[in-house]
């Protein structure tokens, strides 16, 4: 991610990150944003085997990378923000709220479902993101590029992240989920 001198996101960057919106996708992507309790409802009228509700996002990124220090035999998990492109919709301002009022103890979960379209409540997801003690440090709205409709990007620091991964069987319902998880000190 490139970053002007002042710390702002670069505007060609976030051009880039717009490309999350072009295409058809064979997945499903939706994220559940939980503070103090409440989740936070977009307009997705999709439903989830939890009950719980969940916003349309158009894409995401997330690194992690190990920084070993010369002469060290082991080096730290570094992990940098997960970022979410996603339309703008009734979610914005209150994802813009979290920003504001520095809330830090989101709970954001990140479902990735295969067979795009399938709208079916007890679908599974086969690659999920958690993150605990998260907050909103960037919140970008711009027009532009392919999408030529407002969109947002959101950059999500955590103190702790799951992945969780699994196969989808040919009956469509998930296999056994694979998990990691690490903390950021």
């Amino acid at each position: 991610m490139a970053w002007t001198i002042d710390g702002t996101l670069d505007p060609d960057e976030a051009l880039r990150l717009l490309d999350h919106m072009t295409g058809v996708s064979d997945n499903d992507f939706a994220m559940l944003i939980e503070n103090k309790g409440t989740v936070m409802e977009g307009e997705s009228k999709r439903e989830y085997e939890d009950g719980k509700q969940r916003m349309d996002i158009a894409g995401y990124a997330y690194l992690a990378e190990v920084k070993t220090p010369p002469g060290a035999s082991k080096g730290k998990v570094r992990n940098h923000p997960l970022i979410v492109v996603r339309n703008c919709d009734a979610a914005t301002a209150s994802i813009a709220s979290l920003m504001k009022n520095q809330d830090a103890d989101i709970k954001v979960q990140l479902s990735v479902f295969k067979a795009g379209g399938d709208s079916s409540k007890d679908m599974q997801p086969t690659l999920e993101i958690l993150l605990e003690g998260a907050r909103v440090d960037t919140h970008s709205i711009l027009t532009g590029g392919t999408p030529r409709r407002p969109c947002e990007i959101i950059f999500f620091h955590y103190r702790k992240i799951e992945l969780r991964s699994a196969p989808q069987k040919s009956t469509g319902q998930r296999g056994a989920v694979r998990s990691c998880v690490m903390n950021n000190d």
